[in-house]
């Protein structure tokens, strides 16, 4: 391949399979360590099923049955904190004992969290993220985000609606891109003000922003473009954050941008430039 000398990191050519699957027999429950979790058949209730753990760091990678969850489930949410695997739904509504459960992969032993409540265990739930030590879960019931801390061993509510994929904290400080601009939750002012000093990134990004987290304290945000009917390019830019004004403003300077560019031929071609410097 020709290099390209306008950039200023490598270039990769990482090929991407197919994510297409009519039938899904596993349900990955995540890495903790060096152990992969899965879940096999999990969508054959109402027993539960066995979860099932291997070392990577071992060279047979053998596969051997852990302890099972206390009761069946079919496609559950899971979230990993602290070496721990956290599992909500999935089960029937009714079930108000162990709706959601937590493995400790230090005892290999499972424990019931306590009961969320009707209306989270009656909704669909979306999605899960972990973050600032607890464990957030999104569900359709108007839009509103639950989380749980393990910490104080409850439930609670986000007084505040976040698109988990497009917000993120940092420093205890929330921030969210919106479809116009990039805001920051005054908890002083309990209201949302804008980050200032990210116009061009406003006007280039918000309207496509995919996701947003915590990147070493900076914040990192994925937007697309389509800059032709079959290509499609990710960008990515990181993003510093610092208070000025006494604490009641917050500034951003984009530190650099990169873009993913992907092309039909299911490849992804990456190529990070320097702008907006």
């Amino acid at each position: 391949m020709e290099e390209d000398k306008s950039t200023t990191r490598n270039t990769l050519l990482v090929p991407i399979p197919s994510s297409y699957s009519p039938y899904v027999t596993d349900l990955s429950m995540g890495m903790v360590g060096s152990k992969q979790y899965i879940v096999k058949d999990y969508n054959i209730p109402p027993t539960p099923l066995p979860m099932w753990v291997r070392n990577q760091n071992e060279s047979t990678h053998a596969w051997r049955e852990a302890p099972r969850m206390k009761v069946a489930r079919d496609n559950p949410m899971v979230a990993i904190l602290d070496g721990k695997i956290y599992v909500v739904g999935g089960c029937k509504a009714d079930e108000t004992t162990n709706w959601a459960e937590v493995f400790d992969t230090n005892t290999q032993t499972w424990e019931s969290l306590p009961d969320p409540g009707a209306e989270l265990r009656s909704s669909l739930l979306k999605s899960t993220k972990v973050t600032d030590g607890k464990v957030y879960v999104r569900s359709n019931a108007k839009n509103e985000y639950y989380y749980y801390d393990p910490k104080e061993g409850k439930w609670g509510v986000v007084t505040e609606a976040l698109q988990f994929e497009r917000a993120c904290l940092i420093e205890n400080v929330w921030y969210y891109c919106g479809e116009e601009y990039f805001s920051w939750f005054d908890t002083k002012l309990q209201k949302w003000k804008m980050v200032k000093g990210l116009e061009v990134l406003n006007r280039n990004c918000c309207a496509g922003a995919l996701a947003v987290t915590n990147y070493c304290g900076k914040l990192l945000i994925f937007w697309d473009k389509f800059e032709e009917c079959e290509n499609k390019n990710i960008w990515c830019s990181v993003i510093t954050l610092e208070r000025g004004g006494g604490g009641d403003d917050v500034w951003g300077h984009v530190e650099w941008a990169s873009v993913v560019r992907i092309v039909p031929s299911s490849y992804i071609f990456l190529r990070c430039r320097q702008v907006w410097a």
